[in-house]
């Protein structure tokens, strides 16, 4: 769901939660009188935490867009990525588990895998290239208020830089 000003529930419109069941979910603002979150808020929140853990994982997010560029040998991924063939391939069987990418097992000597997107991996790329747009326009901006919030307080010591954009072991190659 896209996150807009029309999204945003405001007091003086009708209450969320006595929405019809075809009409767009919209964000609800904690009322003043009990200060707590509406269920259908909770069912958001649950719902969006799910589907960010199906890619927070180390290496998810690279195989979903490396699959998406249709690169699809286990050699080939793992020449993308600074990573163990071991711990790819357990990446890879746990998008396989999610029904995000599907394993095609072809009989020839020596035995030829190729991965690919299922219908249900193709649909979280949207999700994805829009997060990467927003990256992209909103990065600065994160990182100014990172550096502000950093004036504001005392540097401890052995304090490290902020993260690069991209990791090192993430390789473009052609």
């Amino acid at each position: 769901m896209e996150l807009s000003s029309s999204n945003v529930w405001e007091a003086g419109e009708p209450d969320p939660r006595r929405r019809p069941p075809d009409a767009p979910r919209r964000l609800h603002a904690v009322s003043e009188g009990d200060g707590w979150a509406s269920t259908s808020d909770r069912q958001m929140m649950e719902a969006t935490a799910a589907a960010v853990g199906l890619v927070s994982a180390k290496w998810k997010v690279e195989l979903l867009y490396l699959l998406a560029a249709r690169v699809r040998r286990h050699g080939r991924l793992q020449g993308h990525l600074l990573v163990s063939k071991k711990v790819l391939s357990e990446t890879l069987k746990s998008l396989e588990r999610d029904g995000l990418v599907s394993r095609r097992v072809f009989a020839e000597v020596p035995v030829r895998v190729e991965y690919s997107l299922t219908p249900l991996g193709r649909s979280l790329t949207g999700p994805l290239f829009a997060l990467c747009e927003w990256a992209e326009e909103h990065f600065e901006d994160v990182l100014a208020a990172r550096e502000e919030y950093d004036s504001k307080k005392p540097e401890p010591t052995g304090r490290r830089d902020d993260p690069p954009r991209f990791t090192a072991a993430f390789q473009i190659r052609r």
